[in-house]
């Protein structure tokens, strides 16, 4: 590796490196999206004491045109915010509308081009 502006050429700073590796247990990563598109899929959530979402859902044609990366599915939650009176109706209803609300996704609708 060289930085060509700068002139200055990658060097090693230690040799024991390969030996601290296998010491790694746990690796945090922020996924940039530099070498994949960093496209982010909706398909899964948690509220109150449930989980929703089908682990291997695919996309649904039933979606408004221009609404894409949903990939959500589950019969379940269908049923809980379907009923009023189910325990967990409230907290379904209060994600929903702070997804709403306090967000930094600025929605875009897609031309034919773009699909």
């Amino acid at each position: 590796m060289f930085d060509v502006e700068k002139g200055i050429a990658a060097a090693v700073q230690s040799s024991n490196l390969n030996e601290e590796l296998g010491m790694v247990h746990y690796i945090f990563s922020d996924k940039t999206g530099t070498l994949t598109q960093n496209i982010m899929e909706f398909k899964m959530f948690s509220v109150g004491k449930y989980s929703y979402g089908l682990k291997n859902s695919k996309p649904k044609k039933h979606y408004a045109p221009g609404v894409t990366n949903v990939c959500f599915e589950d019969p379940i939650f269908d049923e809980h915010f379907a009923n009023p009176k189910h325990e967990n109706y409230d907290n379904i209803c209060d994600l929903i509308k702070c997804l709403g609300i306090c967000h930094t996704v600025i929605a875009e609708k897609k031309t034919k081009n773009e699909e």
